[in-house]
């Protein structure tokens, strides 16, 4: 059964991520509820009253775990679905996997021994329970990606704590919207 209210959410955190929601395709992966799906997500990404358009293309519906691309610009998120949830699990080239509802932080960074462990070791101190953590990177010593999903929001001095890592580029908090 697919959780309609999942695609809201995440189209919301989206719009939170984009300071400029212009430009926009979704591209629609599956076949199945192809329309709920579309609807859905642009009401969470652009309000029940929306003022920008959004160029909507179908496919095949051939993909086994793909539902739908969003292109905003230069950004792209990619949302799947597995036997538990709607996520998402892209963006940009980054691999990652963001529930709908979750709390949590976005930290961009430059790949470097260590900054792993010290924005955990921060989180732990502020007993913060980190209840996934997935890092991806362009390569080795380039821009990385560190998701870190929490069991509860991460206050802000807590987020302030971790920006202040001399890898850490952008620092983006998760919370339900």
């Amino acid at each position: 059964m697919v959780n309609y209210s999942d695609f809201i959410q995440l189209g919301r955190l989206i719009r939170h991520l984009e300071p400029h929601v212009t430009n926009m395709t979704l591209h629609i992966l599956t076949h199945e509820h192809r329309e709920e799906i579309a609807r859905k997500i642009i009401e969470g990404l652009l309000g029940s009253n929306p003022d920008q358009t959004l160029h909507i293309e179908t496919s095949s519906g051939e993909y086994t775990n793909e539902i739908a691309i969003l292109q905003i610009g230069k950004s792209k998120y990619t949302f799947e679905k597995d036997h538990q949830d709607i996520f998402i699990s892209k963006m940009n080239h980054y691999s990652c996997r963001i529930t709908a509802g979750s709390y949590g932080i976005l930290a961009y960074h430059t790949d470097y021994p260590g900054v792993i462990r010290d924005v955990s070791r921060i989180l732990a101190e502020n007993q913060i329970n980190i209840s996934s953590m997935k890092v991806s990177r362009e390569q080795k010593g380039k821009n990385a990606l560190l998701v870190s999903l929490t069991d509860e929001e991460i206050p802000a001095e807590t987020i302030a704590k971790i920006q202040r890592i001399p890898q850490i580029t952008k620092i983006v908090a998760l919370c339900p919207v």
